[in-house]
């Protein structure tokens, strides 16, 4: 493929390649075998996070597998495929008693753990949940469908290599042995090579994307990469059947089977001593094995180019069929799906500093776990100075503005108790300003709530951005430069508060231990009169004016 991408990340993997080989050698080191990982489950709505939970957590794992342990899951994967939101209650079930703890969110979730499996069934909202992983540097296995669409795989792609967090994503089916005896190179030069595995549909999905990826998969497994074209030779009810050519004048072909023959999952290949078997289905072990190597390594057992020109493939089949069958190389979707990426990136990516048609909208997976949006971006319906008159302050480019808005605060007219608080906000150079929750008293917001911090700088301390003002400090700075927006989100459980920036947790405390009133729990003054332990459990949230311009947007809150 001529792709521009594919040439970038070819030259990245090369380059990792190499490092990695002189730093590791061919196998992990003795140091890194003995550190166990703790290890996170993002989606429990399908059988691989059960299987994968069953061989860590019980038993005594030996030889690859030992040393990692499942501890924490975020059960919400689909919200509106019925095959997958009826699982996660019973699969939830299972894991917790096989000792994992499950958590409300996926930052909860970054908190607790080392390294990520995102088992999420739907492809589609796999870019909003890696986001944070991502962000968090924490290594993460993403598994099939990468995405529900090749302009997704691209951009999860573009995320780790920004990031420069170690990702990747596969099909059990590759790990299986008679594909890797293939791919090893033990009948030479595969010059052509014929799969097939179920492929029952999903509308959400394109057709291959579902199910077919198995026998997708095992095809580049064995022929590797180097396709350039594909032609939808077959869809019916029964079956769809794919024929892709391969540079150097190798042959493909997939068939995916709904109805009929073959059965399962194989195939056949074409190599020095003819024609041989390509075999089955090995189970889920040897896809786990190479998981936890990585998690250990950082070091992908797939290449991102390889992976992407596998949803190339399979996204070229589709506009095939769309076309009515004719030849569609795969460097023509590759391009359009690298613009797609570049256009979502620029709406997705908290830390980008550009301008966002979705701002202040919900997005599916936000709606279907029950966020509510304060801020519609176009008027203040809902808000209020905390001194009861209305807010003087325009609303600029889609942004909340405290500044000269006639009174201390800007506050939502309802009070929240236990909730999760996110917003976006953009400092000028110079700024001090605040966001504050669980406001018991408008009249006295400074002695009756919590702050936290918003100021310019890279400070860290109980007074620098991040912080729980005068009481926690931040144990980093991870405000984005001036101008440009930073995502903020404030969580409140009981007595536990936290802050976390940019997808990252700085700043948390548990009120119930801040028993003396003015004292920190290192003995230092604070100015608070009131213990914190007896600060009020609800109230208003808002946003300070405090002599500044700031912006905000993108404000949303979720009741616990």
């Amino acid at each position: 493929m001529n792709s521009g991408l594919f040439k970038r990340l070819f030259c990245q993997a090369c380059c990792a390649l190499l490092l990695l080989t002189v730093a590791l050698g061919s196998s992990v080191s003795a140091e890194d075998a003995k550190k166990v990982l703790k290890a996170g489950i993002i989606g429990l709505d399908t059988s691989h996070a059960i299987a994968f939970t069953k061989m860590l957590n019980t038993g005594n794992p030996e030889g690859d597998l030992a040393g990692c342990r499942i501890v924490a899951a975020y059960p919400k994967g689909s919200p509106d495929i019925e095959s997958s939101v009826s699982r996660v209650p019973g699969y939830t079930k299972q894991v917790k008693e096989m000792g994992v703890e499950i958590v409300d969110s996926i930052p909860a979730l970054l908190e607790k753990v080392d390294v990520v499996f995102l088992e999420t069934n739907d492809g589609r909202p796999h870019l909003e949940q890696a986001l944070p992983v991502l962000q968090s540097g924490k290594p993460v296995f993403i598994d099939k469908p990468i995405a529900a669409s090749l302009t997704d795989a691209v951009a999860l792609f573009e995320l780790s290599k920004k990031y420069n967090t170690p990702m990747f994503s596969s099909s059990s089916l590759r790990f299986a042995k008679g594909a890797q005896r293939l791919r090893n190179g033990e009948e030479g030069k595969i010059m052509k090579a014929s799969t097939h595995s179920p492929c029952s549909l999903e509308s959400t999905h394109p057709d291959l994307y579902w199910y077919g990826i198995h026998g997708v998969e095992t095809l580049f497994t064995v022929m590797g990469p180097g396709c350039e074209s594909v032609t939808r030779t077959v869809s019916n009810a029964d079956r769809d059947e794919v024929a892709g050519k391969w540079a150097g004048g190798r042959e493909g072909h997939f068939a995916g089977v709904r109805k009929g023959t073959p059965k399962g999952y194989g195939g056949t290949a074409v190599g020095k001593n003819g024609e041989v078997a390509v075999g089955g289905y090995d189970g889920y072990k040897p896809l786990l094995v190479e998981i936890v190597k990585f998690f250990r390594t950082g070091k992908a057992p797939v290449s991102p180019e390889e992976t992407l020109e596998i949803y190339a493939f399979m996204e070229a089949a589709d506009e095939s069929k769309r076309q009515g069958g004719k030849e569609v190389t795969l460097a023509s979707v590759m391009e359009k799906a690298e613009k797609q990426a570049a256009k979502k990136l620029s709406k997705l990516d908290v830390a980008d500093s550009g301008a966002s048609e979705s701002d202040n909208e919900l997005t599916a997976s936000e709606k279907a776990e029950g966020w509510k949006l304060l801020f519609n971006g176009e008027n203040y319906k809902g808000w209020m100075c905390s001194n009861g008159k209305k807010i003087a302050a325009p609303i600029e480019n889609g942004a909340l503005v405290p500044y000269k808005s006639g009174g201390y605060l800007i506050v939502y007219n309802k009070e929240f108790g236990d909730f999760k608080f996110k917003c976006d906000v953009k400092m000028p150079e110079e700024c001090n300003s605040g966001i504050f929750f669980r406001v018991g008293d408008l009249k006295n917001p400074v002695q009756t709530g919590f702050e936290a911090q918003v100021l310019s700088g890279d400070g860290t301390g109980m007074h620098d951005f991040g912080a729980i003002y005068d009481l926690v400090a931040p144990a980093k700075n991870l405000a984005s430069a001036p101008g440009e927006w930073t995502h903020f989100e404030i969580t409140c459980k009981g007595p536990h508060i936290s802050v976390a920036v940019n997808g990252e947790v700085v700043a948390k405390l548990n009120a119930d231990e801040w028993t003396e009133p003015g004292k920190r729990l290192d003995g230092s003054a604070h100015k608070f009169k009131a213990a914190v332990k007896d600060f009020p459990r609800k109230g208003y949230i808002g946003f300070q004016d405090h002599g500044h311009k700031v912006w905000y947007k993108n404000v949303k809150l979720l009741e616990l």
